[in-house]
């Protein structure tokens, strides 16, 4: 057995535990530096005098960075190593935000949240494996659905922060507060944080083995003399499986699947407080309907993380989606009721991060194991495009004059195309396995599925 494999049927140590702890603390300063935009696009719009196109490209420009940083920039994570990147993007998403709390006009404000998603996206993709490397195989799922939980634990955190800055001190303070709060955190990082023992194991660096070696210690494992041998894995062949025989028609569906919860989930996220307002509500009112809708998200995730384990993944995320665009339809008669409104809000960020979050759980259960990283990685670049195009939208539809309501149920539209494409892997899955069971000569595949 190698020493990973060891420590990875091991007790999870002190050194582990901080180290998912501090990933999960990341993960949720994401979600706040992220989405506050979100809930002070209000405040900034009555100051500035911005129209919702400009809103909606302000919403989306954090969104559009994000992307480009999980694209281009994460990559980066197998040649200067993933701490090492992390703990980059935090410096740098810290930046943007004291940026766009000094920023002067729309222009400015533009590109420091553009500068904050690239950094956001660099460490949502290197943090859920960072903190899945260190996790033994027994806690890994718990640890990967809790750095999931983050994301809306901070958007929550992001409502709560405004409540109390935004009215005493202003829209800036918000920034500030999220700016500083990952400046401490970075702190925190650079004097805990330790490498992954995969990425050293596996990319090797030059001083590979005496950095294995400290945290192996500090860990309470015995030293090695040598580095573990390493398997090589072709990402060209891992990509080309994906189109492979019916794996082909997985990936179209898990695509769209996972662009149409994309697009739901991140229209609600960042326009319910300002559509709430333009209903009638209050700011104070607006917010809290936001930070419901992530309070909401963050028990969906941790529900169907529960629920999965006794119900088939792709049945389960397909009633998810259903019922949200259900919840989305009736988020659109609530308007006028405050209660109405607010009890509805929290059963949308239920319903659609959990379609999210099954996306996430189902994508494994598909693919072979030498092409899952590579098949969930390539399902979330691609649906960051409805990430980005949802908030562009919806402001120009309220440009054009469509109602708040009328947004609510134009969006419901891309929940019932999720829940029609997780019920058809369902079905061809089904059909195909009827098809063998009942064939007299067994096909010989000509590529490996699940």
């Amino acid at each position: 057995m190698s020493i990973l494999e060891h420590v990875k049927n091991a007790p999870m140590s002190r050194v582990q535990i901080q180290a998912v702890v501090l990933c999960l603390g990341m993960n949720l300063l994401d979600g706040f530096d992220l989405l506050a935009t979100s809930f002070v696009g209000p405040a900034i719009t009555r100051e500035w005098g911005l129209s919702p196109s400009q809103v909606g490209v302000l919403l989306s420009s954090g969104l559009a960075g994000m992307a480009v940083g999980a694209l281009f920039l994460a990559p980066l994570a197998d040649r200067v190593g993933r701490r090492r990147l992390t703990l980059t993007g935090l410096a740098v998403a810290s930046v943007g935000m004291l940026g766009a709390a000094v920023s002067q006009n729309f222009g400015q404000l533009l590109a420091c949240r553009l500068v904050t998603g690239a950094a956001v996206g660099v460490m949502a993709a290197s943090l859920p494996v960072l903190a899945s490397e260190y996790a033994n195989h027994r806690r890994r799922g718990l640890v990967v659905a809790l750095i999931t939980t983050g994301y809306g634990l901070g958007a929550v955190a992001a409502g709560l922060a405004t409540s109390f800055l935004l009215s005493p001190y202003g829209w800036r303070s918000v920034f500030v507060c999220g700016g500083v709060a990952t400046a401490a955190l970075f702190a925190l990082g650079v004097r805990f944080l330790p490498e992954s023992m995969d990425y050293l194991v596996a990319c090797r660096p030059r001083d590979a083995i005496t950095r294995l070696n400290r945290i192996l210690v500090s860990m309470g494992h015995s030293r090695v003399d040598e580095l573990p041998q390493k398997a090589t894995v072709s990402r060209k062949a891992a990509v080309e499986s994906l189109f492979r025989g019916h794996n082909a028609q997985r990936t179209v569906l898990i695509w769209v699947a996972f662009t149409a919860a994309m697009t739901a989930f991140y229209f609600a996220s960042s326009w319910t407080p300002t559509l709430l307002l333009k209903a009638g509500m209050s700011s104070q009112q607006g917010i809290n309907g936001g930070v419901l809708f992530s309070l909401g998200g963050v028990i969906g995730a941790a529900t169907l993380g529960v629920l999965v384990s006794r119900i088939e993944p792709r049945r389960l995320t397909a009633a998810y989606f259903f019922v949200a665009a259900i919840a989305l339809v009736l988020f659109s008669t609530t308007l006028g009721s405050l209660g109405g409104a607010l009890v509805v809000a929290v059963l949308v960020g239920f319903l659609l991060n959990g379609s999210v979050s099954g996306i996430n759980v189902i994508v494994p259960t598909l693919y072979p194991p030498e092409s899952r990283a590579t098949a969930l990685g390539m399902a979330v670049a691609v649906s960051r495009l409805g990430a980005v195009l949802a908030p562009l939208l919806a402001g120009f539809l309220l440009d054009a004059g469509w109602a708040p309501g009328s947004m609510f149920r134009v969006f419901a539209i891309p929940a019932l195309i999720g829940a029609f494409a997780t019920a058809l892997l369902l079905r061809a899955d089904r059909l195909r396995g009827n098809a063998r069971a009942s064939s007299t000569t067994p096909e010989v595949p000509k590529s490996v599925t699940a």
